[in-house]
């Protein structure tokens, strides 16, 4: 039984330049489900990354609604599940939060990762993955253990993920592909519902590329929910669902039966792409 975790309804977004109008969100509706590994493909312009803005609160739209629907909160929130500041089964209405609400519920409900990774230079790749577990508010308060189990959630991450060996290092004496990485995981550390991707492998190469997607597809798998922008067919061909947006509107959408993994075969993934190409090309790709 499928879960919504975001609904989107007729969101509009509308920039003026002058007396020039451009609406670069249309009327959007889009539901996201809980568990799901979404891409969101278009040409240049088309509203890709206004939408991913509108969805994280980093912009305001016009018109139209953004709903989070959120669980109960579990036991232990630092080492199982996000915390959550409701109680129950709790709706949230993000396109009508103020300023700081919405900062609040963006720090606490969603992750977002950029094409640049935005690391801060001056921390090591471990004080980058720490920072958003220092800025989150945990119900252990002054758990004097708490430092220590954070420290044990960043190394397993890092273990996990390729890190391990580049703890200690600051961004600039890591790849590209590494430094993606790290990003991701210190979006994910204090596991939000939602991770929002903006053509997270625009600046690397094929095989950073698949490090990160393996990594990406790995976390899908264990259960976060994923919405990735992206021009690059072989990345998309990796989730479970691929919208595409025209002119500010979703003008069509591509299901494929599950997110691929790391080991899926070569001939699924020659399927897929050409699938997606034929998608893509009916559309004026």
């Amino acid at each position: 039984m499928t879960e919504k975790l975001l609904e989107i309804q007729n969101l509009t977004k509308t920039y003026y330049e002058g007396t020039a109008e451009c609406r670069v969100v249309d009327n959007v509706d889009l539901i996201v489900n809980r568990g799901e590994f979404v891409m969101i493909m278009g040409a240049s312009g088309s509203g890709k990354t206004s939408l991913l803005h509108l969805i994280a609160g980093i912009d305001e739209s016009d018109t139209g609604t953004i709903t989070y629907a959120l669980p109960a909160p579990p036991p232990s929130s630092l080492t199982k599940a996000p915390v959550w500041r409701h109680t129950g089964n709790h709706t949230s209405d993000f396109s009508h939060m103020n300023e700081k609400t919405k900062a609040i519920f963006r720090r606490t409900n969603i992750g977002i990762v950029f094409q640049q990774q935005c690391l801060i230079p001056d921390l090591t790749v471990y004080e980058n993955i720490l920072l958003p577990m220092m800025l989150a508010r945990h119900p252990e308060g002054r758990d004097r253990n708490l430092p220590s189990r954070r420290k044990e959630i960043i190394f397993n991450l890092c273990s996990q993920f390729g890190l391990k060996e580049h703890i200690g290092k600051y961004p600039s004496q890591l790849s590209g592909g590494q430094q993606q990485r790290a990003a991701i995981l210190r979006s994910v550390v204090n596991k939000p519902p939602l991770l929002l991707c903006d053509e997270p492998t625009g600046s690397l190469n094929s095989a950073q590329t698949e490090l990160v997607m393996d990594l990406l597809n790995e976390l899908n798998r264990n259960g976060q929910t994923i919405v990735l922008v992206t021009h690059d067919r072989k990345v998309a061909v990796r989730g479970q669902r691929v919208v595409y947006i025209e002119d500010g509107h979703i003008a069509g959408e591509l299901r494929f039966p599950e997110a691929m993994s790391d080991d899926s075969s070569r001939e699924l993934y020659d399927e897929r792409e050409s699938e997606l190409t034929h998608f893509l090309q009916n559309r004026g790709w």
